[in-house]
């Protein structure tokens, strides 16, 4: 009986959690027709892209001058323990990154994945004798909140297991502004 409520407490990290791999069924999920194509809009091609934990907040630069702003989501644990050192320990890094890719994501909307770690995330975890984790994104909503209803609710705390979370409608304007190499600037 513990292992099964192991199971179902560790299945609930996940599913509230925020960046699990997009898969799995609990609390609803995505389809192809939620993930419609956003063209790329060179009259926003983000120079860069920072994240200021402390704010909460995620600037979009254009011919260095930032064009927008938009509340985030982090790690929960992000604000009281600071940032990303291992696997599993819920925290948002810190650092200079760039997008990987862009993909649709069937749990959280679409998915931008981040290069973390880098290569002093990955010095710090080797002289600490932990993994680093992988897999931090950008990522939307939750398929509950899939229309927005919730935005208030799930950006008034840190919900995710160390990604930036945004509301799909800003998630959408990000993803016509970044391409893959779009530098990202995660900052405490």
């Amino acid at each position: 009986m513990k292992k099964l409520y192991t199971f179902l407490a560790a299945g609930m990290v996940i599913w509230i959690g925020g960046c699990s791999l997009p898969t799995g069924k609990p609390g609803g999920r995505y389809s192809a027709k939620d993930c419609k194509p956003v063209p790329f809009r060179p009259d926003r091609a983000a120079d860069k892209v920072v994240i200021k934990q402390s704010e909460h907040k995620l600037y979009v630069y254009h011919n260095g001058k930032v064009i927008k702003v938009m509340r985030t989501s982090l790690g929960k644990y992000t604000m009281s323990k600071g940032p990303k050192v291992k696997q599993g320990d819920f925290c948002t890094p810190v650092g200079h990154y760039r997008i990987v890719d862009k993909r649709c994501h069937s749990l959280k909307y679409r998915a931008m994945t981040i290069s973390y770690p880098n290569a002093e995330d990955l010095a710090r975890a080797k002289k600490l004798g932990v993994k680093p984790g992988n897999y931090i994104t950008f990522h939307g909503q939750p398929y509950w909140n899939r229309d927005g209803h919730g935005d208030s609710y799930t950006l008034s705390h840190d919900w995710t297991n160390g990604c930036i979370a945004l509301t799909n409608k800003d998630l959408d304007w990000l993803w016509s502004a970044v391409k893959p190499g779009t530098p990202i600037i995660i900052e405490r």
